[in-house]
C-alpha cells in the first residue's frame, strides 16, 4: 500500500525537529516531505505541502511535533487525513515573529478539532502535564486517540524503537503496545 506523510516540526522552536525521521520513512517506502514554512500564508503553505504527499489511492498521514501539532490538526480538520502522530503537543504562549503566524492556525485547529476524524497517536514529552494530554483528547472527540507513554531512554538511546512504533501506527493504524521502560524489556515487548 502506498503512503504519504508530511512532517511538521515545531515551527516556533525547532522547525527541523523531524528531519531525522525523513530518511527512516523514505527507507520504509513512505512518500515523505519535511514542511518548511515560507513567507506565504502559513495555512496555504501547509495545505500545498500536504497535497504534495497526499495519496489518493493509499494512506495520507502527518507526523508533527510541538507547535506543528496544531498545524497538523488544522489540516486534519479540513482535508482527508487518515492518521496523525503528534509528538509533544504544546499549550504554548509565543510572542512575536512566527508565534504571530501560528496564532490563527492554533485557534482554527482548536475550534475545528471536533471535525478531525483521523486516527491519532499522541506521544507526550517527558515533562508534559497529564492535563494537557487530557485537553487534547477531549478536543479530539470524534477521533480514535491513542497515547504512548515513553521513558527518557526511549528518546535518547532507543529512538529507532520509537520510530518503528510510530511507523507501525501510521501504516497499520494499530495503537502501539506500551514501550518498555528499559532496554532489557524490549525483548518482551518488542
Amino acid at each position: 500500500m502506498c503512503a504519504g506523510c508530511l512532517l511538521i516540526g515545531d515551527l516556533l522552536f525547532e522547525p527541523e525537529a523531524l528531519s531525522d525521521w525523513l530518511p527512516f520513512l523514505l527507507e520504509k517506502g513512505i512518500r515523505a516531505e519535511v514542511f518548511r514554512p515560507g513567507t506565504d500564508d502559513l495555512h496555504l503553505s501547509l495545505q500545498r505541502a500536504y497535497q504534495q504527499v497526499r495519496q489518493e489511492d493509499g494512506l495520507s498521514t502527518i507526523l508533527a511535533a510541538g507547535t506543528g501539532c496544531d498545524c497538523a490538526l488544522a489540516l486534519a480538520g479540513q482535508l482527508p487525513v487518515d492518521r496523525l502522530a503528534l509528538i509533544h503537543p504544546l499549550d504554548w504562549q509565543g510572542r512575536g515573529g512566527m508565534a504571530d503566524r501560528l496564532k490563527p492556525i492554533r485557534r482554527y485547529a482548536r475550534r475545528g478539532a471536533s471535525f478531525c476524524v483521523a486516527d491519532i497517536l499522541i506521544l507526550p514529552g517527558l515533562h508534559t502535564a497529564p492535563e494537557l494530554v487530557e485537553d487534547w483528547e477531549k478536543a479530539l472527540c470524534n477521533s480514535r486517540v491513542s497515547k504512548l507513554e515513553t521513558s527518557e531512554d526511549m528518546w535518547t538511546n532507543r529512538k529507532e524503537v520509537l520510530k518503528l512504533a510510530v511507523y507501525r501506527f501510521l501504516i497499520e493504524g494499530l495503537p502501539p503496545k506500551s514501550l518498555a521502560q528499559n532496554s532489557e524489556m524490549c525483548i518482551i515487548y518488542g
